[in-house]
């Protein structure tokens, strides 16, 4: 009962950053059709009608972009591990059409990218806790940070990621046949945690048009304008998996978790300027804020290759892997990199 309430509460506190303050765009013209007109291309680009569906397919990307990227599935080290990874995660409706160059993306986006550590603790003198042998364990950190504002002038990009895990060997693995050429994994439980945010902040620099019977209407926020999208993500899995390896050069493994997200993607926006066209004269403005939390339980599936450029016997000294996620609500991620291993 007291576990119930537990989930309870963490559930309760997934949802309890979803705040509706609102982003709103308003203008005013002397001209109907270019009120018209302008309202609805704002509302495509900036995504105002649907900004709180948008802002949690936001959280969702960022919560299932770097699944995978700080631990290792099919690399059978016996004590070191590490390498890096670059990731990219996806929610929302992907079938819908964008035809804008500017503006919001038309679904959740994530990006990612991580160097990670391992180490086994599998040759340490370290006793028993009870059922649990901790030389069965494997701890894990991963961590990677990122940030430019001169990548364009009126862009600053800032991603950081950290994590911790532990992976626990439930079931040894074997060699089948001799010689390493059919290793199994084995099975292994993972959890730990994911810390990940990305941060963009621009001020505008380009207009907004639409045309229509010949005439352009165009709007062109102030250059004091700005506009800032933050998503951040906390996330616990729980995943069981197992690996295999054949003729010593390919590994495949896969398995399922469980992912307890939270975290919010928020939007703060301030842009305001003139409304311009044959004839017209007006003021425009989309200001406001709005954030919104991930979902907080998906089931994930999870899976990939893994390519051994150097394999021994037991173990792959050098690897090329990519892994995909898919969980439930439609959420995807996928991400590649390098393992090496001793």
């Amino acid at each position: 009962m007291k576990k119930l309430r537990i989930f309870a509460i963490l559930g309760l506190l997934a949802y309890a950053g979803a705040v509706q303050a609102g982003v709103v765009f308003n203008i005013t013209t002397n001209n109907p059709t270019a009120t018209a007109l302008l309202q609805a291309e704002v509302d495509k680009l900036f995504q105002v009608p649907n900004m709180g569906s948008f802002l949690g397919s936001m959280s969702n990307a960022q919560s299932i972009t770097n699944k995978g990227q700080g631990v290792s599935y099919a690399t059978d080290h016996s004590l070191f591990v590490a390498g890096g990874s670059f990731g990219l995660g996806l929610s929302g409706d992907l079938g819908g059409s964008f035809n804008s160059s500017s503006g919001l993306p038309p679904v959740g986006l994530g990006v990612q990218a991580s160097g990670m550590v391992g180490l086994s603790l599998a040759r340490f003198p370290l006793p028993a806790l009870g059922p649990i042998d901790l030389k069965r364990l494997t701890v894990f950190i991963n961590y990677f940070g990122y940030s430019n504002d001169s990548l364009v002038s009126s862009l600053t990009i800032k991603t950081n990621t950290f994590g911790m895990h532990a992976q626990y060997k439930v079931i040894d693995g074997k060699n089948i046949g001799g010689l390493g050429l059919l290793n199994w994994g084995g099975v292994a439980f993972t959890t730990g945690f994911d810390v990940s945010s990305n941060s963009i902040n621009y001020k505008v620099g380009q207009s907004v048009s639409v045309t229509s019977s010949g005439q352009t209407y165009t709007w062109t926020p102030d250059s004091n304008s700005a506009l800032a999208l933050d998503a951040n993500s906390f996330s616990i899995p729980l995943e069981l998996s197992t690996s295999i390896r054949t003729l010593y050069i390919l590994s495949l493994f896969g398995g399922v978790g469980v992912d307890l997200n939270f975290g919010k993607s928020s939007i703060t926006s301030s842009l305001t300027g003139p409304v311009t066209g044959s004839g017209v004269t007006g003021t425009a403005s989309l200001t406001g804020s709005e954030e919104q939390g991930p979902s907080f339980g998906h089931l994930r599936f999870f899976g990939g290759p893994q390519l051994n450029l150097v394999p021994l016997k037991n173990t792959n000294m050098l690897s090329l892997y990519a892994q995909g996620n898919v969980s439930t609500g439609g959420h995807y991620g996928v991400h590649a990199g390098i393992r090496a291993a001793w």
